[in-house]
């Protein structure tokens, strides 16, 4: 990759293109530090998403439209190929084993390669702008500053953006409508085998006690039978539920030098034989695991139709999924800079809420970038925090429209459990409870 280091890097002055800043601790407004124009230190996984698709169900159309519309996460890079639809038929979830053998048999894993190059699949010219411009997003101020004058600090920020390459995930939405016929009869099927129980305990009363009134029991339950459906239409609304399905791109260090030797080229090196290469091309995804998520009942305090519905109830169950994996896959977590810090409170402040899972519950460790001997990074443990209660920012889709509770805060508040001399810019990352 030595090679590719004399190339021109026209990107230094759009060092605050598409990253999320900090501040470099400008002023003490009370007792909180707040900074302002430093890059936050991290380095932010890749997404592609797919739906799966069951056309034939009820709803089919808008759950589609919702979903192509969908806001895409600021925790993430977008990384989306044009395939992202399975079109299945059925109100059952697609087979794992078939979606296993979707994602690994239509060239997603080579798509998701090539895009990282913006690699032209005509001509077969790469380029290396994304990776650098995402390996700026991981950059601090100080190492910006030195690649604009030195090779090494150019091959650095080479080096972290090809090192996110391995941070590339496919996320396999497999979207079901509830049924809310299905679950009425199931209800109404209920209230008329107890009013036949009861119909028949009547019968027995009226014979022992002679009042035919007895008799009677059970009628009101069978009759509220067949009202149950247009009830329960009425009172539970849209609903969904979701699996997930988590893979990673497979991506090693050597997989760099491999890549440049056998299939980058542009306008001024082109190679036939590296052109022809790349038909043999054999990237993989690597399934790692699974999370289902049923959407939650819905009351909203505004009035809203049902379209506005739908997108409220399949973007936050979206997001639920995505934070189930977190918690459960170490490596898909995110890593979110802290915001703001109070010391003299004990108090720290960091842009995630109820989007990303925040509860009353959670616990997150702080995180400090270091540097080995070797000259890699790795992070290290400095301090644990926990939200305030009442201090959680509703960050979820139109909340702040349907007049939640705390969607005007902008941030969540964490108490200080363990560290000091917390500043803004370290980074947080949940912890099981």
């Amino acid at each position: 990759m030595k090679r590719f280091f004399t190339l021109i890097i026209c990107f230094l002055s759009l060092t605050t293109f598409a990253q999320d800043t900090i501040p470099v601790q400008e002023a003490v407004f009370g007792t909180k530090k707040r900074t302002k124009n430093m890059n936050t230190v991290y380095h932010r996984s890749s997404l592609h998403n797919i739906l799966i698709f069951h056309d034939d169900q009820k709803y089919s159309d808008e759950i589609l439209e919702t979903y192509k519309n969908r806001p895409q996460s600021e925790k993430f890079n977008d990384h989306t190929l044009a395939s992202d639809i399975i079109k299945v038929k059925g109100a059952k979830y697609l087979k794992s084993k078939k979606i296993n053998k979707y994602v690994n048999n239509n060239d997603i894993a080579n798509a998701l390669v090539a895009k990282w190059f913006n690699r032209n699949e005509a001509t077969g010219y790469c380029d290396m702008e994304l990776i650098y411009r995402r390996g700026l997003e991981g950059a601090t101020t100080e190492e910006i500053e030195t690649a604009g004058y030195t090779k090494r600090g150019k091959s650095l920020l080479m080096d972290m953006g090809t090192d996110l390459i391995g941070n590339t995930y496919v996320l396999a939405h497999d979207i079901v409508y509830i049924d809310k016929g299905e679950r009425n009869e199931k209800v109404a099927g209920g209230f008329k085998a107890f009013g036949e129980i009861m119909k028949a305990v009547g019968e027995v009363a009226a014979q022992v006690t002679g009042e035919q009134a007895y008799a009677d029991l059970g009628s009101a339950t069978d009759d509220l039978s067949k009202l149950t459906a247009d009830v329960v239409d009425d009172f539970e609304g849209f609903r969904v539920k979701i699996k997930t399905h988590l893979y990673r791109l497979d991506w090693k260090d050597a997989d760099n030098d491999f890549f440049f030797e056998n299939y980058y080229m542009d306008a001024e090196s082109y190679d036939a034989a590296k052109l022809e290469a790349w038909k043999k091309a054999n990237y993989t995804l690597t399934y790692v695991g699974s999370q289902e998520v049923v959407s939650a009942q819905t009351v909203l305090k505004n009035k809203w139709d049902l379209k506005a519905l739908i997108k409220i109830v399949l973007y936050r169950a979206l997001d639920e999924s995505v934070v189930k994996l977190q918690r459960n896959y170490e490596e898909f977590k995110i890593k979110e800079p802290i915001y703001e810090v109070a010391d003299s409170l004990g108090l720290v402040y960091a842009k995630i809420g109820l989007k990303e899972g925040v509860s009353k519950n959670s616990k997150y460790e702080v995180l400090e970038r270091v540097e080995t001997k070797e000259g890699d990074s790795k992070y290290r443990k400095v301090g644990m925090l926990k939200p305030v209660d009442d201090l959680i920012w509703d960050n979820r889709y139109m909340a702040l429209e349907d007049g939640q509770p705390n969607a005007e805060l902008g941030y969540t508040t964490f108490k200080v459990t363990q560290g000091k001399d917390l500043y803004p810019g370290l980074l947080i990352r949940e912890v099981k409870f």
